[in-house]
């Protein structure tokens, strides 16, 4: 696991000890990264607050941070993923003055997204596979108003599976061997109070 571009390139990352936590691999977080970074979407991450949900290792957040995002919030309720995110964070020695662009969550998911009050225009989800993980976020995520007309979801799942995803537009799906990438947008007619 390595950092793929920006000012971290290259950075070695820890990988989880165990086998309960899925590391997103390269392959996939550089395809990732490529669809966010094309003109496709006109994303320009280093003007991004960046929610990386189910974060794993913290692997896309600290991606999005090399690659100049405003600010990056992690959430994992597992206490390991947690001090995995703490330590890859740790590596990048950050400026005292930049510690503020990011936050480390540990709770459930939609708990979590209750006491942010932040809106971000990239949402990063990626849940352990075939859960409704994706479809409580997609739900609060809107209820919350965390996301605006201009705020893309990049959610990962297992090639087979499928969620709800009422008040949102696929805007496209990208398969990776049993992977699937799901990018949405809020729909037009979904209002944001």
């Amino acid at each position: 696991m390595r950092v793929i571009g920006g000012k971290y390139k290259g950075l070695k990352l820890l990988p989880p000890d165990g086998t309960k936590i899925r590391p997103t691999s390269d392959r996939f977080k550089e395809s990732l990264f490529a669809i966010i970074s094309s003109n496709k979407y006109k994303i320009n991450i280093d003007s991004c607050n960046v929610l990386d949900i189910c974060s794993g290792t913290g692997s896309l957040g600290i991606e999005s941070l090399s690659r100049g995002a405003i600010s990056v919030y992690f959430i994992d309720k597992d206490h390991r993923s947690i001090n995995l995110i703490y330590k890859n964070i740790s590596k990048l020695n950050i400026d005292k003055k930049f510690e503020n662009k990011i936050k480390i969550i540990k709770d459930d998911a939609t708990k979590a997204l209750k006491n942010i009050g932040k809106i971000f225009q990239i949402v990063l989800i990626d849940p352990p596979y075939n859960t409704n993980i994706t479809e409580k976020c997609l739900f609060k995520l809107k209820e919350l108003n965390l996301i605006n007309q201009d705020s893309y979801i990049f959610a990962e799942s297992s090639k087979a599976e499928d969620f709800n995803y009422d008040g949102y537009q696929i805007v496209d799906i990208k398969l990776y061997g049993n992977s699937k990438l799901t990018i949405l947008r809020l729909l037009n007619s979904s209002s944001i109070e």
